[in-house]
């Protein structure tokens, strides 16, 4: 698959605290990030008087100082007027209260992610983390690894900003005018619950935020909020509809580089979570905890945070497969689910 991704940058990526031209009236922002997967990329698009941001990275100290350097000298002088966030979650969301403080901007995002950043957010409570362990122990996760969870704890908040009061909405029909080209909202679920991408047919391009990624599927997971949620089957249902999409859109993804070859790209995130799907059917041919499934996935060392992830992952798999008559799950004296293929 890796042959038929045109990056079309090559190798080239902005230094920190700049930003390149990565299409006609669009210029590429690399923030870095404190985690394993180790930067974002956020988008600038040229409207005229001012620009238009998407996505606004970490809240954290790093982020704000090369922001800081970029509003006074990569932006030719003029202003943020709008910011776009693609989805609530921390590398997205996190400065955004930052930045609108900083510029004469308007928050525009969907609503259930701007509803779940504000739920999220605002949460700090000895009922979130009761719901956590409870969530986590019934995964099959040791002792020491639910201890860990409960210490992460909700670490969105140690990450993202306060939530903005007021937002304009973003929905499926809504078309905006920007630089003079018309930009539609495309919306899709499983990496999170409304995800916004932006396609400009006129220029070619689509910012395709954490859908789109050029080498690695978007983590999809169960959460403990909605632990009997299928998040998979949304996502795969987004791949399918990329159909009306042009085969040389460029994709400006939120992480690695910018590419062509959409649909190929789709197909084979589809046909990873196939992959994934059979894995999981082979481990649950005898009876398996959501850990049992995960080690089989994951064949290497994790953190906690990481492992957090991973535990999601496997969940989407198996609840895809509960839904789909393919897996029975039922609750076993150890206090954990166990899982066994239909």
């Amino acid at each position: 698959m890796t042959k038929e991704i045109d990056y079309v940058l090559g190798d080239a990526l902005p230094e920190p605290g700049t930003a390149i031209e990565v299409a006609d009236g669009v210029r590429w922002v690399r923030m870095p990030l404190p985690f394993a997967l180790n930067h974002v990329n956020l988008y600038l698009i040229d409207d005229g008087d001012g620009w238009v941001l998407v996505d606004c990275g970490l809240g954290d100290d790093t982020t704000r100082e090369l922001w800081t350097r970029v509003l006074e000298t990569q932006l030719d002088g003029r202003p943020i007027t709008q910011v776009i966030v693609t989805h609530y979650h921390p590398d997205h969301m996190g400065n955004c209260s930052w930045m609108l403080e900083h510029s004469e901007a308007e928050l525009w995002m969907t609503r259930s992610e701007w509803l779940s950043a504000r739920a999220i957010r605002l949460d700090d409570t000895q009922e979130l983390l009761d719901g956590i362990v409870a969530f986590y122990r019934k995964t099959g996760l040791s002792a020491a690894d639910v201890a860990d969870m409960r210490t992460l704890g909700n670490s969105y908040r140690r990450m993202v900003g306060p939530i903005p009061l007021t937002f304009h909405r973003l929905a499926p029909d809504t078309v905006l005018e920007i630089g003079g080209r018309r930009w539609t909202v495309v919306i899709g679920s499983g990496h999170s619950p409304e995800h916004a991408c932006l396609y400009c047919p006129e220029a070619g391009l689509m910012i395709g935020g954490d859908f789109l990624l050029p080498r690695i599927s978007p983590n999809i997971s169960v959460w403990w909020n909605e632990p009997d949620g299928n998040p998979l089957q949304d996502y795969m249902r987004f791949l399918d509809s990329l159909d009306p999409i042009a085969d040389d859109t460029l994709i400006l993804p939120s992480h690695d580089r910018p590419y062509r070859g959409v649909k190929p790209r789709a197909l084979d995130l589809s046909a990873h979570h196939d992959r994934r799907l059979d894995l999981t059917l082979q481990v649950c041919a005898v009876p398996s905890t959501a850990i049992d499934v995960m080690n089989a996935m994951f064949q290497r060392k994790m953190d906690a945070h990481q492992v957090r992830f991973a535990v999601g992952e496997s969940l989407a798999h198996l609840n895809l497969l509960i839904d789909q008559g393919r897996m029975s799950r039922q609750l076993g004296e150890d206090g954990a689910w166990h899982y066994l293929a239909v």
